[in-house]
């Protein structure tokens, strides 16, 4: 019932980018629906912090509650993106405080995955690297000369804040995709098969999700076509989405 709700949430969403395009309404929509998704995904961790919660030497606790910490500010990022857009009337703030919060969050979720692996350390065989590599290397061919190609030509016109976030939002989200790929193999092809593989898949596709979003939002601000209401958008709210279910799902699971 949970992922039929989220799926016609989410088309939903979709529905309103695309037929409301270019509308008056949507760039008001677009600034206050981010931090709206986005707290689903917090509360789903907040939910499983709570259900795995024991002490802070529990390493599910440790893993639980940085993946809260994570979503938290990601949910701070997309909250002061609306207060300075909906109240302060700034068009695009990029970079600003959002994204100071947003690159903290990425923090927290690299070490909550960290610690996680590191519970399953002794199956991560040579065989997962090469299917781990398999999967993100040819994602990596593809991505990382395509930011480089963002940036060409106008490094010097940038100031360091934007050439930075512009870089290290694709870079960090492949990073974590590569990380989580780790994971989704130790509960499919390993002894630990079956168990919280929805949940691992689930979350890759969220990553996924921000790997499109970060890059095509470079791409859009670079080029000065970014709008409030960009369809683009659409892969980040998904990601939440997806990090949500991916939440719940391990609850279920495990």
């Amino acid at each position: 019932m949970l992922y039929l709700l989220a799926f016609f949430f989410a088309l939903s969403l979709t529905v309103t980018y695309f037929f409301m395009a270019h509308s008056d309404f949507l760039p008001f929509f677009s600034n206050l629906s981010r931090p709206v998704v986005a707290s689903v995904s917090l509360l789903a961790s907040g939910l499983a912090l709570r259900h795995y919660w024991e002490n802070l030497e529990s390493a599910l606790s440790r893993i639980w509650l940085c993946f809260t910490i994570g979503m938290g500010f990601w949910f701070l990022s997309e909250l002061s993106w609306a207060f300075q857009t909906l109240i302060l009337n700034e068009p695009n703030p990029y970079p600003s405080i959002a994204s100071i919060y947003r690159l903290v969050g990425y923090a927290a979720l690299f070490l909550s995955i960290f610690v996680y692996l590191g519970l399953f350390r002794n199956v991560i065989s040579g065989k997962i690297v090469a299917i781990s590599a398999a999967v993100t290397l040819p994602t990596s061919a593809g991505i990382i000369p395509s930011i480089l190609w963002l940036v060409r030509g106008k490094v010097s016109a940038m100031n360091f804040a934007t050439f930075f976030v512009t870089i290290a939002y694709p870079l960090f989200d492949l990073l974590l995709f590569a990380q989580a790929m780790f994971g989704l193999l130790v509960f499919t092809i390993t002894g630990l098969k079956g168990r919280v593989k929805g949940a691992w898949l689930l979350l890759n596709a969220g990553i996924l999700m921000n790997v499109f979003g970060d890059l095509l939002l470079s791409y859009t601000n670079l080029s000065g076509i970014y709008y409030q209401g960009h369809p683009l958008e659409l892969f980040f709210h998904a990601g939440y989405i997806f990090f949500a279910l991916a939440f719940y799902a391990h609850i279920k699971e495990l």
